[in-house]
């Protein structure tokens, strides 16, 4: 597995605050001690915080955390306080080894991207004092939103496009009281996506930019086609290059499921694809199906070797999206276009 390398001091913190909550699930409460009476009297300030789901009145310093979905994450980055999770998989090659620790001791109550499978008595069990539902909007009505309202209060802050983890990410962390120590790597991060601009502005910036999903669970015959700020292409955002195009049905956004003879008409203006594959560089099944179609092997842009794979494409923190970038910047590389400016 290949893992973040970069380290920093508050991973020591994440994993330890992560792992002690784990493990007392019941006695940070079930004790009628100094210490729980302290910690009682500090969590019962409030605040006002605005949610998708309305003004919502929560802990102003919450000490026992449900998060899913996009939320996930980022919090165990910042060293929230955090009693259960939704899994979050996708990036699990990701994670460096306190991210990884921290993120495997907490108690998982759903699924990676399938909140309507939520586990209400794991939710229960956790006995938190804030869910933060990191979940994209439409899933909202998947979730039994007054079932968890009896347990805490309930913050709904999703995606309409992925590329928004960069702002919500913020919302996340001030939810849960963590600002303070959220967006460690976002000037890091910031700062390599400008380089990367710049170091291919001359060469691809007139270029005519599209992806294609390899994660999105197409049926057979069909392909996914990104467009900007989707799951892949979103890596892309802050580079300055032309993601082209929109979904034929305005509500899908940022992708749309075609069928791969619609391959011609759909890519043909493509002068470069991007796609993701996994961290050791192999491709996701259904990319291997599309690929070996005739269909795609015409398209100008594979004849002309304007492929670019993305290792790390599921990275949605600033910090792992370092990864990204580092891949998306070894790959332009190696485009003809670049090849050809010795």
């Amino acid at each position: 597995m290949r893992v973040l390398e970069r380290k920093r001091a508050r991973g020591a913190a994440a994993l330890g605050a992560a792992a002690l909550l784990a493990v007392g699930l019941v006695g940070c409460s079930s004790d009628g001690d100094s210490s729980s009476a302290e910690s009682g009297t500090d969590s019962a300030a409030t605040r006002t915080f605005e949610a998708q789901n309305g003004s919502i009145e929560i802990p102003a310093d919450p000490q026992r955390i449900v998060s899913c979905g996009y939320a996930t994450l980022p919090l165990i980055q910042a060293g929230a306080n955090l009693a259960a999770v939704c899994e979050w998989s996708r990036e699990l090659d990701n994670m460096d080894e306190e991210t990884l620790a921290a993120y495997e001791a907490l108690p998982k109550v759903a699924p990676d991207g399938a909140v309507s499978e939520l586990n209400y008595e794991a939710v229960t069990a956790a006995d938190p004092d804030l869910i933060i539902m990191g979940v994209p909007a439409r899933v909202q009505e998947q979730v039994d939103v007054a079932k968890l309202e009896a347990l805490a209060p309930v913050v709904f802050v999703g995606l309409t496009v992925p590329g928004e983890w960069r702002e919500l990410g913020e919302q996340y962390a001030d939810a849960a009281n963590v600002s303070d120590s959220y967006g460690e790597f976002k000037g890091e991060y910031e700062t390599r996506a400008a380089e990367i601009a710049d170091k291919y502005a001359g060469s691809l910036g007139g270029l005519k930019f599209a992806g294609v999903c390899g994660v999105c669970g197409t049926e057979p015959g069909e392909f996914s086609r990104e467009y900007a700020s989707s799951y892949t292409t979103n890596l892309f955002d802050d580079l300055g290059l032309d993601f082209y195009g929109e979904p034929t049905d305005p509500e899908e956004v940022h992708s749309e499921y075609l069928s791969v003879e619609q391959l011609p008409e759909n890519l043909g203006e493509a002068d470069v694809i991007v796609y993701g594959v996994e961290a050791d560089g192999s491709l996701p099944p259904e990319l291997e199906e599309l690929f070996a179609s005739p269909l795609w092997q015409d398209l100008p842009a594979v004849k002309a070797g304007n492929l670019v794979a993305v290792e790390h494409s599921s990275a949605a923190t600033y910090e792992t999206a370092l990864l990204a970038l580092d891949s998306i910047d070894a790959e332009l590389a190696k485009l003809p276009a670049n090849q050809n400016q010795e």
